[in-house]
């Protein structure tokens, strides 16, 4: 069965990384929520962190269009959550044409602006530039013929060159939907560390809309619903049934608060939908009842001094998984596992359960898509299982016992090309999975209730 979906759709892309695409995507949807516009948010490849800041804005969760992992899923994904909507706004990765391995499209915005039929607005950094603007537009335009350029936002700009990049936009017959002013306040709402942005749930989503709110007023909303209108493409769309999840009495524990916010929005939703959701905060619970607890990915170094004043609270989930309880623990949950965190000229006890000491390096040890082959049964996948996902980490393991790894990697890090330790009914790895790629979540799920069942 077959759908048509005529959502008016825009991808916002740059010529480069770091050009203020997530300023503009945001200040876009910001003004289009002024004028009473139902906004749904996308972002292109695997990042937690500025979906986070579409949610902070829209209040509804952002989801990942990533066809590295997910392939022909991605249309179907994209119909799920933009129909109905007044206008989907589809933030980039990187620069429009670059791709994970910098040779063919795979992986690039270019690609998933074709895939998804939406046109796209480039966002061009007003910083010590001018006619080169130009040059950059018919560059982009000429490269490949199939990605229609639609609009121009000017970002890290004053006043004195908005005249004169409108006329250089404008000569090459391509619409300047609106600029974002250069801003002290801009800086400090937008910081950076070492993994990109600082997560929306350390700022609160009221600092974050009323910044956005502020500095949207000279987006032109009804140029930008126009350049939507006219330039989308209706997108056919095969419909799928939605996957039906069979509910247990299983206790789903999440570790949340300020250290570990990577977590998909599918991560959540599937966890209810199987068993009976409660997030805890490590840095403040000391314990909890819970059959089956996740740890994301997320900064558990910046809060590492936190993380280890709580001693009851890794003593209970080193007894826990002392005693088989089930746990998957992601990246930075791994390294919360650890002996110890060593980062910033400290050195901070963490559970304790791997005998390691995670250390912290100023550059990624591990970034990028990963794929690996599981050498052994583990307790969401079994022995032979093909497991793609993505990893970006700074963080190496030191390791100080010998460990049979679960996983060996065919591309990605890890921990020198393996990764995967599985402890009793526990398990942790660097890599970061997707719920739509592998479905971990109702695995362990069902895992959990055959053991209760068993006990009983």
């Amino acid at each position: 069965m077959q759908e048509v979906n005529d959502v008016p759709r825009l991808i916002i892309s740059s010529y480069k990384g770091k050009n203020g695409k997530t300023v503009a995507t945001l200040a876009i949807a910001s003004a289009l929520i002024k004028k009473g516009i139902n906004v749904s948010m996308f972002k292109v490849g695997p990042d937690f962190i500025d979906p986070s800041y579409h949610e902070a804005l829209t209040g509804m969760p952002s989801r990942n269009l990533d066809h590295v992992l997910m392939k022909d899923k991605v249309v179907d994904r994209f119909n799920r959550f933009s129909n109905g909507k007044g206008i989907a706004i589809i933030e980039g990765v990187a620069g429009l044409f670059d791709s994970p391995d910098g040779i063919t499209e795979e992986g690039s915005t270019a690609q998933m602006a074709k895939i998804l039929k939406s046109p796209v607005i480039i966002v061009i950094n007003g910083e010590r530039i001018n006619r080169t603007a130009g040059a950059i537009l018919q560059g982009l335009r000429g490269f490949d013929k199939d990605v229609k350029l639609a609009g121009v936002i000017l970002t890290n700009v004053v006043p004195q060159q908005v005249d004169k990049m409108s006329k250089i936009i404008n000569d090459e017959r391509i619409e300047l939907l609106g600029f974002i002013s250069k801003s002290s306040t801009i800086e400090k709402t937008m910081g950076y560390r070492h993994l990109g942005l600082v997560h929306a749930r350390e700022k609160g989503s009221g600092e974050i809309a009323e910044t956005f709110y502020n500095i949207s007023g000279n987006i032109n909303a009804e140029k930008v619903m126009m350049v939507a209108r006219e330039n989308v493409e209706p997108l056919n769309v095969n419909l799928t049934e939605d996957t039906v999840f069979e509910k247990s009495e299983t206790r789903i524990g999440i570790l949340s608060g300020r250290s570990f916010t990577f977590y998909y929005p599918e991560t959540i939703e599937i966890a209810s939908k199987v068993g009976k959701v409660e997030f805890i905060d490590p840095e403040r619970d000391q314990s909890s009842n819970v059959d089956l607890i996740l740890i994301g990915g997320g900064f558990p170094e910046i809060y590492s001094d936190m993380l280890e004043k709580n001693k009851p609270f890794r003593s209970y989930i080193r007894t826990f998984i002392e005693r088989g309880g089930y746990l998957y623990a992601e990246c930075g949950g791994l390294m919360y596992l650890t002996d110890s965190i060593v980062y910033n000229g400290g050195e901070y006890k963490m559970v304790g359960i791997i005998d390691a000491v995670s250390v912290m390096f100023d550059r990624p040890v591990g970034h990028g898509y990963a794929r690996g082959i599981t050498l052994r049964d583990t307790p969401f996948a079994t022995k032979g299982t093909m497991l793609l996902g993505h990893e970006f980490h700074y963080s190496k393991l030191v390791l100080r016992s010998k460990y049979d790894f679960s996983i060996k990697y065919e591309k990605g890090t890890g921990i020198n090309g393996l990764d995967g330790f599985n402890i009793n009914n526990s398990y942790a790895h660097f890599m970061h999975i997707h719920p739509e790629t592998y479905d971990y979540i109702s695995q362990l799920a069902k895992k959990v209730s055959i053991n209760n069942e068993t006990r009983q």
